[in-house]
């Protein structure tokens, strides 16, 4: 889905993560984007299931990886999202491509929810990034 057509909640959370990823050093962001996959799926966890969130995870994952191959080296367990592979990969030249990539994948995670939940859990997840109790 292009930029421009997402909903609301897209820039919500764009501004939330922006605003963190301004103030980070390069090293920090992938730290941010691991804190906010977290986020979501502890809190999509107890709704949806283990099987169910680890699909959806995988399918964002095959989306984004089409337009940012570099996020090929995120693997999704039972426990969450693992960036060590990223991590260990992460050169100096390639740390743009690597924020653009886990912003765009984000913005894909969000759309399945919401395609999924129709928008149920996506504004929970909103409240939560927000900082507000849901």
């Amino acid at each position: 889905m292009k930029e421009k057509e997402r909903p609301q909640g897209h820039e919500i959370i764009e501004r939330a993560v922006e605003e963190r990823v301004a103030q980070a050093r390069k090293e920090e962001i992938l730290e941010i984007y691991d804190d906010l996959l977290k986020t979501i799926w502890n809190r999509i966890l107890p709704t949806l299931g283990r099987v169910t969130v680890m699909a959806i995870m995988e399918r964002s994952l095959v989306i984004t990886q089409e337009s940012y191959p570099i996020i090929g080296h995120l693997h999704v367990n039972p426990e969450g999202v693992s960036f060590r592979a990223l991590s260990q990969r992460v050169k100096a030249e390639e740390h743009e491509a690597i924020r653009v990539g886990l912003k765009e994948l984000i913005a894909n995670l969000i759309d399945i929810l919401a395609m999924l939940t129709g928008d149920i859990l996506v504004k929970q997840l909103l409240q939560e990034i927000e900082g507000r109790t849901p």
